[in-house]
């Protein structure tokens, strides 16, 4: 695994980010008892493993309400954030796989979050 990581970062910064996420996306999901491949399969859907997608495009403020890997919006992950004693910072990619893996794990009504994707993905 590393010598793939070092050949995708020599190669593309880009792919060596996006493996390192699907990485770390698999360890995370498998530590909390998430389905790896769904949970992966989420990620893909949301944002195509794109930390700059944004989403949930609102044409009365001009404005994309959904940012990052898992499209949270600022105020969905700030709840989450104060109900689960999490100190991530929204714009970091790792920890919105952090937040969204708690979420998921141990809040019943969690994936509707991603309710379209989590449909998709498996999940609903």
């Amino acid at each position: 695994m590393v010598e793939l990581l070092i050949a995708l970062y020599l190669y593309s910064y880009e792919a060596y980010r996006t493996q390192l996420f699907i990485n770390y996306a698999t360890l995370t999901a498998r530590l909390h008892n998430i389905d790896e491949e769904k949970f992966k399969d989420l990620i893909a859907c949301e944002s195509r493993w794109r930390e700059d997608a944004k989403g949930d495009y609102r044409s009365e403020t001009g404005e994309f309400m959904a940012n990052g890997l898992l499209q949270w919006w600022r105020p969905s992950f700030n709840a989450y954030s104060k109900q689960f004693n999490f100190n991530g910072k929204y714009e970091d990619s790792f920890a919105q796989i952090d937040l969204a893996v708690l979420v998921i794990a141990y809040d019943k009504k969690g994936i509707n979050n991603w309710y379209n994707c989590g449909i998709k993905a498996g999940f609903i």
